[in-house]
């Protein structure tokens, strides 16, 4: 099984971001009705921003797919400016929205159930695909997999935490946030690899 056959590594980081996106998108969707004029207008534009954000994401995810695993770092470089005006939009649109503490709060626990799909997604998959290894390769991949779930429970725990602590800074969310995100594109490497090798 080649990378070009077995994309798993980029689908699930793309698919980890998009997820993101979107449930920030629906998060601040659900919300937006509640606002007044002002704030509604400006909920709408973010909404607008963010949908097109996920648009293009999603766009640039289709095209690399299937180019395999050269492409894959290019694409990543390439998802990068989209990724971060994603997150400028988000910051730029609770701060001058005036989004309150319980929004912010529901928006990070939409995220990091976002992320935690991903993990157990990318976990699930590749466990299934493990029965396909050869026994002799088995014990790397099984290290790997046991790698990626512990690092997944500690990130897991860690968002928990950081969703129980209450009124937090949209900051100290999107550190959060992006601490649980490295974690997960660490792990997922490392298990990709070790897949490859026992393949």
């Amino acid at each position: 099984m080649d990378a070009k056959s077995h994309p798993l590594y980029f689908s699930n980081w793309a698919s980890e971001r998009f997820d993101e996106i979107e449930s920030t998108l629906r998060t601040i969707e659900s919300h937006a009705e509640d606002f007044r004029a002002e704030r509604k207008q400006k909920a709408e534009k973010a909404i607008s921003e963010i949908r097109a954000q996920g648009e293009a994401f999603q766009e640039a995810l289709a095209k690399q797919l299937k180019d395999g695993e050269a492409a894959w770092a290019v694409a990543r470089n390439d998802l990068a400016p989209v990724w971060a005006s994603f997150e400028a939009t988000v910051q730029k649109y609770l701060a001058e929205a005036g989004v309150h503490a319980k929004e912010q709060g529901a928006t990070f626990k939409a995220r990091a159930e976002a992320q935690a799909n991903a993990w157990k997604q990318m976990f699930d998959t590749l466990q299934a695909n493990s029965a396909r290894v050869a026994t002799a390769q088995k014990q790397e991949l099984n290290k790997a997999l046991d790698h990626l779930k512990a690092e997944a429970e500690i990130t897991k725990s860690k968002l928990e935490k950081q969703q129980k602590a209450g009124e937090q800074s949209w900051a100290a969310f999107k550190d959060a946030l992006e601490e649980s995100r490295s974690a997960f594109d660490k792990a997922g490497q490392t298990a990709f690899e070790a897949f490859k090798k026992a393949s």
